[in-house]
């Protein structure tokens, strides 16, 4: 490990080799550029639109809890700017919480009257789950995907990871959205020995839940945020033979690398049906419903099996060799336009699965592991290869690992040393969030932040 200088901060050492340890200042008239992702090859977009949440969790990448800032309209507006020059991807409104904005809905139809066609909003459930209508709103608003919390199925996993029980309030926002016929990307942050044991189940609540659950993303761990300290390393590939060994038909070579990052980012699979014909999937005969499968589907979760089954390995690297970063994207949060590349990249390139790809996509559940990356693993290859970005309001598209990277001390390594935004340091003294700041069950925090007109400056 390298020393610190005399007065530098403990654990900016680690980055210097990323350039993150120091602020770059440039010559005059040299645009500053630090650390950017490349305009064609970010496929998706963060853009936090508030520091403040109604929940103060243990493992949180912003730090965020209640009291914290919403950014100003026009700073938001300067981020969607940012991804527009850059050619415009699919973005995704984060946090904190941001649905504790009443504004959301109006942000999400501006980014969509900017031609930004899948919009994902990146939320703990809590008001999906509590307000009549509010998924609608996102609906009508333009929203393509709800980006849900989900830790697990039980209580205690909720009571140790965000402090609070929230199964009643998982299970009533994905109502919510099935309502609102709203897309659902479950999003579990999985720790060790606390609810690594539930990575199984939750696959097959998905495949349970199908209709509306489009696909599961899990994130295992990683030291940076409120979870700083070094111990409980969770690398994918340990997080992805733990799946296997909790789901027969999975094998940890059924996990192929994203065909737009690193490997040691992103891996996933898509669970499909064994026998992907439509009305055999739903147990009755052409002849009984016209040609048409709307019987009741009586399909368990153990009739799905890993796409590998159908595509080896030449076929993979054949086929995300086509891939562009933001149909992948699409592609991983079920929407339309991602089964429309599907198909026609199946089609093209001869794809032999039973039943055909046509009507395949109803039933497809994709299944991934998000590797992040903390000081204790900067890689600057990784970096740069990065295919998950936060845009800033200087122009740039920044690795989402770099902006998010603490410190040992706890300092963000560039958030704020740039002039980003957010909050300096991990916030160690947060409030509890069973306590009359946090959430008190009925979506709400008591103390909720500045609203949007006043947040300027601060």
């Amino acid at each position: 490990m390298c020393r610190p200088r005399d007065g530098q901060p403990e654990g900016l050492g680690l980055l210097r080799p990323l350039g993150l340890g120091r602020r770059l200042r440039p010559g005059p008239g040299v645009r500053r550029r630090r650390s950017a992702v490349d305009d064609d090859h970010a496929c998706l977009a963060v853009v936090e639109v508030t520091d403040d949440c109604n929940l103060s969790c243990s493992y949180c990448f912003a730090s965020s809890g209640p009291g914290g800032a919403h950014r100003s309209t026009e700073e938001i507006e300067a981020l969607l700017d940012t991804v527009e020059d850059a050619g415009g991807r699919p973005i995704q409104f984060s946090g904190g919480e941001p649905t504790v904005r009443d504004d959301l809905p109006a942000l999400v139809e501006r980014a969509r009257n900017r031609g930004i066609d899948h919009v994902e909003v990146n939320t703990n459930g809590i008001r999906l789950a509590t307000e009549t209508g509010y998924a609608q709103q996102l609906a009508d608003a333009g929203v393509t995907a709800i980006y849900l919390q989900f830790d697990g199925l039980t209580s205690e996993t909720y009571e140790r990871i965000r402090e609070v029980d929230l199964v009643d309030e998982k299970h009533a926002a994905i109502d919510a959205c099935r309502e609102a016929d709203l897309p659902v990307v479950l999003v579990p942050t999985v720790v060790p020995d606390v609810n690594d044991h539930e990575m199984g189940d939750i696959v097959q609540f998905a495949l349970r839940n199908r209709d509306i659950v489009r696909s599961v993303n899990f994130q295992p761990v990683a030291h940076f945020g409120r979870y700083a300290s070094n111990d409980g390393r969770f690398a994918i590939d340990d997080a992805t033979r733990l799946l296997a060994e909790q789901i027969d038909v999975l094998d940890p070579r059924d996990m192929l690398p994203a065909p737009c990052c690193s490997a040691y980012c992103q891996i996933g699979t898509a669970f499909v049906p064994e026998d992907t014909d439509a009305t055999a999937a739903a147990g009755c005969s052409t002849e009984e419903t016209d040609g048409q499968a709307n019987c009741d589907d009586t399909r368990t979760d153990e009739s799905f099996v890993p796409l590998t089954q159908y595509v080896d390995d030449q076929l993979w690297d054949m086929l995300s060799g086509m891939v562009d970063e933001g149909d992948y994207m699409e592609l991983l949060a079920g929407t339309a336009a991602g089964e429309e590349w599907a198909c026609k990249t199946a089609g093209c390139c001869g794809v032999d699965v039973p039943g055909g790809v046509e009507g395949l996509f109803d039933e497809v559940v994709p299944v991934s592991f998000t590797g992040f990356m903390d000081a204790d693993a900067a890689d600057v290859n990784r970096l740069s290869n990065c295919c998950i970005s936060v845009p800033t309001t200087d122009g740039d598209l920044v690795p989402f690992c770099g902006y998010n990277m603490t410190t040992e001390d706890g300092e963000y390594a560039l958030r704020n040393r740039n002039d980003w935004g957010g909050r300096n340091a991990v916030d160690g003294d947060r409030p509890a969030a069973d306590s009359a700041a946090g959430y008190q069950g009925d979506g709400t925090a008591t103390d909720g932040g500045c609203v949007p007109d006043d947040c300027e400056g601060e």
